[in-house]
């Protein structure tokens, strides 16, 4: 079955809001540098994103939402990546079980889009049903429902042992006592005594 990726060029070619040139125009952009036809006109200055929501609303069968305070469920989000989501200016909004198949509500800027809706089936393994969103309000719904980061654990705190000899008596210790070449030899180990300390706590 052949898919028409720019039926909305061509509906607003026939409703007259453009003409020819400039679907021509916006077709020739979208082949060089990607996206959607509708994001080209609108990137051409041919017409206000307004005036493209209002025209797609007015076709009964695509119905417009709001992505204002949208709370997408994790397992919704890890449908898709986040980067094609944003490239593609498409959010997933509910799952929908009957039996065995699965229906996915997606909001997009052109629910005509064919192609990208074969596509999006492909991927997701739903059947997709579109909805009409602004592409601002996708592209911020996207950004508020990214799956968090977990946080990192805490680095463990270096406890730094510091003890002052010159608080330890080791006046009666004879300096040839094996016990306390022990004691400093350990301490010295730990980085807690210097060669020099212990020189000057035995010989000082």
């Amino acid at each position: 079955m052949q898919l028409n990726a720019n039926r909305l060029g061509e509906m607003l070619l026939e409703a007259g809001l453009i003409d020819q040139f400039q679907l021509e125009s916006a077709l020739s952009m979208q082949r060089n540098l990607g996206g959607q036809i509708g994001r080209a006109l609108v990137k051409l200055g041919y017409l206000p994103e307004a005036t493209i929501m209002e025209f797609l609303e007015s076709q009964v069968k695509y119905s417009r939402v709001s992505l204002k305070e949208l709370k997408v469920p994790e397992k919704l989000m890890a449908l898709l990546p986040i980067k094609r989501m944003l490239d593609l200016r498409v959010i997933p909004l509910e799952l929908r079980k009957s039996g065995s198949e699965k229906s996915l509500r997606m909001a997009m800027t052109d629910p005509t889009n064919l192609k990208l809706i074969d596509d999006l089936q492909f991927a997701t393994g739903c059947k997709i049903l579109p909805v009409l969103a602004a592409e601002g309000e996708i592209a911020e719904a996207i950004k508020n429902n990214m799956p968090k980061e977990p946080p990192k654990p805490p680095e463990p705190v270096k406890e730094e042992l510091s003890v002052d000899y010159n608080a330890v008596d080791f006046s009666d210790i004879p300096s040839e006592d094996p016990r306390l070449d022990r004691l400093l030899d350990l301490l010295n180990k730990k980085g807690v005594l210097s060669v020099i300390d212990i020189e000057r706590i035995k010989f000082g």
